[in-house]
């Protein structure tokens, strides 16, 4: 009932070798590193494109206009309503968008992104010349999930020109 050891083949000792070992704990340390990154990703991004040219618009009330290109990108299966706000670093801007204009110029947008979709918008930042200090003023984008804690934000830059020109 025996078989030979010349005729045998496999023995169950071969799978336990050390080198053996040392591939199942590095794939396994792969698959968990990747699994890891899926599960902790982002669900809510924005990424922003100041427009090159112009630089800047100045209106006729003496106020300067930036325009940016704005991508809300939404990586849930369910609409959701995203706030893009504007933080107080440059004093009196105020963000508007096109196809909002329902929604008064203020320091705050509420856009509705659909499910696992990106949703690309162009905003303007415009600022009263009051409110001009420099050639160039930071700021931040900012986008939250109103049913949610997520947020992502985005430095971006106000392109003026020269104070007192």
């Amino acid at each position: 009932g025996k078989l030979v050891d010349d005729v045998r083949h496999f023995r169950i000792s071969h799978l336990f070798r050390p080198r053996t070992l040392m591939y199942v704990g590095v794939w396994s340390a792969i698959g968990i590193a990747i699994l890891t990154s899926l599960l902790s990703r982002d669900r809510l991004e924005l990424n922003v494109l100041h427009d090159r040219n112009p630089q800047f618009v100045q209106l006729s009330d003496g106020s300067i206009r930036n325009g940016y290109t704005v991508k809300l990108l939404n990586m849930k299966p369910e609409e959701r309503t995203i706030m893009l706000t504007i933080d107080n670093r440059i004093a009196g801007a105020l963000i508007s968008a096109v196809g909002y204009e329902d929604q008064p110029k203020g320091k705050a947008l509420a856009i509705k992104v659909a499910p696992d979709k990106t949703l690309a918008i162009k905003v303007y930042i415009e600022v009263p010349v009051v409110g001009l200090k420099a050639k160039e003023m930071e700021f931040r984008f900012t986008a939250s999930d109103l049913s949610s804690t997520e947020t992502d934000s985005y430095e971006a830059t106000f392109n003026a020109p020269e104070p007192g020109k």
